[in-house]
């Protein structure tokens, strides 16, 4: 039996589960479509075999060279010349398919071993026999191997050999004597280097000489004399106009401040600033000893502080010496106190007779001075600048000249430091190429290779069908698994209902539960049933609805209100689809009054109610069918008459199922789901496609209507049926038995009933209602 899971919604994540869990489902896809790998596997074999039947055989040569470099110990990767052996090893690689060697080793190939180039223009036969040349240099090692592809074993051998010989040839030519002759070159060069810095050296100490500079080198040179003279000046003369501009600004101040009457203590310490601080106090009548004064007086007042401070710490307040110190520090800093009043009191003094006029006076004097310097510091600069002028040209040579020696020295610095790596590099400088073996012909074309075929075919046919079946089980647009459909509608699968045998007859007898309840098909409602109890929602009114007609909502509803009824609770079926009243029709209750007449009449609800509702047949089921076809079902359910019918009915039975329209073709079903505990939603995953259902759960969300679950419907045997994981749920088969006292019908007395297999919780549940499990071999 199907145990009922809620998955909660969660969005997609990277864990090891989903991954696992969506590996499976596509290996579920590959077994179901299983002939679109076949066919894929078969075509690929097909497009193997046919280009392995047609494909050109080629056929290889090989050769292997030894590159060598006498004088070393090229076995010794530690040393620095075996490193740079193996460095270079790339380059003697590449050279072997260089334009110069090919065009030689074609030179040397006979014209009938020419097949691979006969039919290209003469200008392309490097390029093409490049591209039949492959070589490889064995790593860790000396060895070059190089391989030919040819359509004749013969021709292969003999471009082998050319291309060898060529090789070989170039390699002589390249490196005999090459030593000796770059060594030659490189002191050419610096011989004549040499002689040109030492013509450059004696033209810039004869230009030096004649200017006068004192220069010692480029990297630390002094300036001329004459412009240092210059430099100077100028900045003498800068200086001189800030301080110019400084007694101006104050000078015009005091005047100002005398204009105004202003006082003048504000002042001072400008003037003081300018003029010095001894002179401005001279002319003030206060001398250096007051100040003298006061800054011993500070010094001692500290000194006195501090050793307070120590004898405190070994001496009461009380003790003489203490007190003494105290009143010596008291005295200090009265004195302190009142000197800087008696200086503005001087200042006061000085101020009301003559420190404007004195201090108008002072600024004046400064002024001239400064006025006085300025000019003689201006004419000296104008001499020293006009002496400068005409060194200029000289300097500017004496720099070109310097520049030019720095770079010459620099080009023969490095001229010597070549040459003498070069000549310790110069011993076993050529390089050996001997030939390790000689190119066989082949016995065996090495393409195309049956082998490489046979995998390009396995895989690429495999690819091909696995990529077919994923491309498939994209656009097949229904759900693939319980797990999925959980996940994406956001609601757990309550039961799954296979596909009912057709019944015979009308009314209750098309009822499956009714007229099979032994059957394992039968189990599914009971299954329901049991969910619904178990949930943690309150589930006494319920619609059901299903996304599109024909899902078999109305099959599922009537069979359910039929296992409430067995196991004791009085059930009422309202049929609400009055558009298509389904249920009505398999009831045979078509031209009765219900529940349009219901809603449009004038009398109480619950009178009415009462007079319309029919007894089914079966203990405990009552039926209340749709009546006439009104013009208006959505505005009716809409009602407050309605609403009243549906509490009406909550109060008279324990369970109130009503079947409604298709949730995607009427908004009747959400306009139900308001009004009652929640809705119940049929999907038959054969027929329904994903978008379809998840628009129909989506648009009870928008309007919060609770769904509290999905029956799956008419589902097959998992051989038939797919891969989708609906089928293989019925491992038992249940019937009713019989008890002398009638127990086990009427869902009374369950305490006495033994399951011979209880498998779940709703094993246990289906238990107590009446229902034995018992196992099928």
């Amino acid at each position: 039996m199907h145990e009922t899971t809620v998955v909660d919604s969660e969005p997609e994540s990277q864990s090891s589960a989903h991954v696992v869990h969506a590996l499976m489902q596509f290996l579920l896809a590959v077994r179901y479509r299983k002939a679109v790998v076949i066919a894929a596997l078969l075509a690929g074999g097909l497009l193997g075999g046919l280009y392995y039947a047609t494909a050109t055989r080629y056929y290889a040569a090989r050769a292997s060279l030894l590159v060598m470099q006498p004088g070393r110990d090229m076995m010794d990767d530690s040393t620095p010349s075996a490193a740079t052996k193996q460095g270079l090893m790339p380059t003697y690689q590449n050279l072997i398919t260089s334009e110069k060697v090919l065009q030689e080793a074609l030179a040397h190939i006979p014209p009938e071993d020419c097949i691979d180039l006969v039919h290209l223009p003469r200008e392309r036969w490097p390029e093409a026999l490049r591209k039949n040349i492959k070589t490889e240099n064995v790593r860790f090692t000396n060895i070059i191997e190089i391989e030919c592809l040819s359509k004749d074993p013969r021709a292969a051998v003999s471009v082998v050999r050319a291309v060898i010989e060529s090789y070989l040839a170039f390699m002589d030519r390249t490196h005999k004597g090459t030593a000796r002759e770059i060594l030659d070159v490189l002191t050419r060069e610096k011989v004549e280097l040499a002689e040109e810095l030492l013509i450059q050296e004696s033209e810039l100490l004869q230009a030096r000489q004649e200017a006068g500079d004192i220069s010692t080198s480029q990297d630390n040179k002094l300036l001329h004399p004459l412009m240092q003279q210059v430099v100077a000046f100028n900045d003498a003369l800068i200086e001189t106009r800030k301080q110019r501009v400084a007694i101006e600004a104050t000078l015009a101040a005091i005047e100002a401040a005398l204009r105004n009457g202003e006082g003048l203590q504000q002042h001072i310490m400008s003037v003081a600033d300018i003029v010095g601080r001894q002179i401005l106090l001279e002319s003030l009548g206060i001398n250096d000893h007051n100040a003298a004064t006061q800054a011993a007086l500070e010094r001692d007042q500290l000194a006195n502080q501090a050793k307070l401070q120590a004898m405190q710490e070994h001496f009461g307040p009380r003790h003489p010496e203490v007190a003494a110190l105290e009143e010596k520090i008291r005295q200090t800093q009265q004195y302190l106190w009142e000197y800087p009043e008696r200086v503005r009191k001087r200042l006061a003094e000085i101020q009301e007779n003559r420190l404007g006029p004195m201090l108008r006076e002072m600024m004046r004097q400064k002024l001239n001075e400064t006025w006085q310097h300025e000019l003689s510091l201006k004419a000296e600069f104008e001499r020293v600048q006009a002496n400068a002028r005409g060194l200029s040209d000289q300097l500017a040579r004496i720099d070109i000249l310097a520049r030019r020696v720095s770079q010459l020295r620099g080009l023969h610095d490095v001229l010597v430091d070549r040459i003498a790596g070069f000549e310790l590099q110069q011993e076993g400088f050529e390089v050996l190429v001997t030939p390790l073996n000689e190119p066989l012909e082949a016995r065996a074309p090495v393409a195309p290779s049956a082998s490489k075929v046979l995998l390009l075919v396995l895989f690429g046919g495999l690819a091909a069908g696995l990529l077919g079946v994923y491309m498939l089980d994209i656009l097949d647009d229904r759900f693939r698994s319980l797990e999925e459909m959980q996940r994406q509608l956001r609601a757990p699968v309550l039961s799954l209902v296979r596909r009912l045998p057709s019944q015979n007859g009308a009314g209750l007898e098309t009822l499956q539960l009714y007229s099979r309840p032994d059957a394992a098909e039968s189990e599914a409602f009971r299954t329901l049933r049991t969910a619904l109890s178990l949930a943690s929602e309150q589930s006494s009114r319920l619609v059901i609805s299903s996304a599109e007609p024909g899902d078999g909502k109305t099959t599922i509803l009537a069979n359910l209100a039929v296992a409430y009824a067995q196991s004791g609770k009085r059930t009422l079926i309202i049929d609400a689809d009055l558009r298509r009243p389904g249920l009505t029709t398999m009831l045979a209750l078509r031209g009765i009054a219900g529940v349009s007449s219901v809603i449009r009449g004038q009398e109480a609800v619950d009178a009415m109610a009462a007079a319309h509702v029919r007894a089914s047949g079966i203990q405990g089921l009552d039926v209340l069918p749709s009546g006439s076809r009104p013009t208006n079902p959505a505005e009716l359910l809409a009602s407050t008459r309605f609403s009243e019918l549906l509490a009406w009915a909550e109060s008279i039975y324990d369970h109130v199922l009503i079947d409604s329209p298709p949730a995607l073709a009427t908004s009747d079903a959400a306009v139900i789901g308001r009004l009652v505990d929640g809705v119940i939603l049929v999907v038959q995953p054969e027929k329904n496609r994903r978008r379809s259902v998840l628009r129909a759960v989506e648009s009870f969300f928008t309007l919060k209507v609770p769904v509290l679950g999905v029956v799956i419907n008419r589902v097959v045997n998992e051989r038939t049926g797919g891969y989708y994981g609906y089928g293989g749920y019925y491992g038992y088969h249940y019937s009713y038995v019989d008890e002398e006292d009638g127990a086990a019908e009427s869902g009374e007395g369950c305490e006495d009933l033994q399951p011979a297999a209880v498998r779940s919780r709703d094993d246990e549940a289906a238990a107590c209602e009446g229902i034995v499990p018992r196992r099928v071999g």
